[in-house]
């Protein structure tokens, strides 16, 4: 056979194609490595938010940082889900993931001069983001008239959302916060506005709208982006000291053993999983990874702060702020479990270390009462030993199911 002659129709496809259609969604497929290229731009972003934190550790920082993470976290999330639902192998595709790295990577170079109350420039490249995926979810609709009923939800809400971003510019920096804020409720709202429409719409046509297992994969490996950067924050911390002396080698090695407990509870708690089938269970899956992933920000700059100056008492307000964001990382990630289908090997650690985490929460929230009687070294390792607890029940059930159950071994 000779070789095959694409018509004008498919080399157009090719180049510059539609949007993948809904219909064609696989709910099991490999990461693209494009998607992974994407993830990165990201680790910037974070890494500011994490280090503006570290150097401001105040609530008032907090709730800046935060309020800019969660713009950030929502265009992550559209990335994602636009790919995961339409995306495909064509030049298009490339071509607006490379354009919102750009504007993502842009976004990253002016947070500090937003915290800094000069927003113009975040504003610009805010809006450069929020104009692409406002465009995507548009152009699903204008290559597919079905989907339409779907977008309307997405576009209406996202370009008033951009209207209040772009009047931003031209306003004092403490209205441009609240701009933002409208902004930022506006963009996290139309799934949930338009869930009954969607949910109908799809189960007329015989199928159920659920997370796939490639969305839940990214999460995951978006977890470990944001949590990266409490080690970045453990090592950097530790390198800006001049004298190594013991306590500071013990403290690094708190941090880092704090990044890597975390680590084991939210993926011994969730991977190898997929959620509950069912809409809202997706909807769950990205509000749950919402106020976690923003801890973990905290927590890699509340580490930083700590390691900056081993020997100087740690301020009050500081320990409150790593215990907070250590105790929204155990609830959310009961959430999270909570949400996933078991297996009979996962539900052997999930339901006892559910359970203690939750006790585990209310004891982290405790230990700053008493906060003024520890040096930051007992701070870290009580800290650290609280997180272990859990870590090891979950492993002595698990071993205790695979080598010595009775049925496992019949099995």
């Amino acid at each position: 056979m000779g070789p095959q002659i694409l018509s004008m129709e498919d080399n157009y496809n090719l180049w510059w194609g539609p949007p993948r259609n809904f219909a064609d969604r696989q709910n099991e497929r490999k990461i693209s490595w494009l998607e992974l290229f994407y993830d990165l731009v990201y680790v910037a972003a974070v890494g500011q938010l994490t280090h503006h934190i570290a150097a401001h550790p105040t609530w008032q920082s907090v709730g800046y940082a935060f309020l800019l993470f969660s713009l950030v976290f929502w265009s992550w999330v559209n990335g994602s889900q636009y790919y995961d639902l339409h995306g495909n192998d064509s030049i298009r595709t490339r071509l607006f993931t490379f354009l919102q790295m750009l504007a993502v990577a842009g976004v990253a170079i002016t947070i500090q001069d937003a915290f800094e109350g000069h927003q113009q420039g975040f504003v610009i490249a805010f809006s450069v983001v929020q104009l692409m995926i406002t465009y995507l979810w548009w152009s699903v609709g204008l290559f597919d008239r079905s989907h339409r009923i779907f977008n309307r939800f997405f576009t209406t809400n996202y370009l008033l959302a951009l209207l209040a971003i772009i009047i931003s510019y031209f306003t004092t920096y403490e209205v441009a916060t609240l701009l933002w804020g409208v902004a930022l409720l506006l963009n996290l709202t139309p799934g949930l506005i338009g869930a009954r429409t969607i949910v109908r719409v799809v189960a007329e046509s015989g199928q159920v709208f659920s997370a796939s297992a490639a969305i839940v994969e990214r999460f995951g490996l978006f977890a470990i982006i944001v949590l990266a950067e409490s080690i970045l924050a453990t090592v950097s911390g530790v390198a800006e000291v001049k004298d190594k002396h013991p306590t500071v080698w013990i403290a690094f090695i708190l941090g880092i053993l704090i990044a890597f407990l975390l680590w084991c509870l939210y993926f011994d708690m969730t991977s190898e999983q997929e959620t509950k089938k069912g809409y809202s269970y997706m909807q769950w899956l990205v509000f749950l990874h919402y106020p976690l992933l923003g801890a973990f920000c905290v927590v890699g700059g509340c580490i930083k702060t700590v390691l900056a100056d081993i020997d100087t008492p740690l301020p009050s307000g500081v320990q409150w702020m790593f215990c907070v964001a250590l105790a929204v990382t155990v609830f959310m990630i009961v959430g999270i479990a909570r949400i996933m289908e078991e297996e009979e090997e996962d539900r052997v650690y999930i339901r006892p270390v559910s359970r203690l985490l939750i006790g585990i929460g209310i004891v982290l929230l405790v230990i700053p009462l008493f906060g003024q009687y520890l040096s930051n070294l007992a701070f870290l390792g009580i800290l650290a030993g609280v997180l272990f607890i859990p870590v090891f029940i979950g492993i002595r059930s698990w071993v205790r199911y695979k080598f010595f159950s009775q049925q496992h071994i019949k099995e």
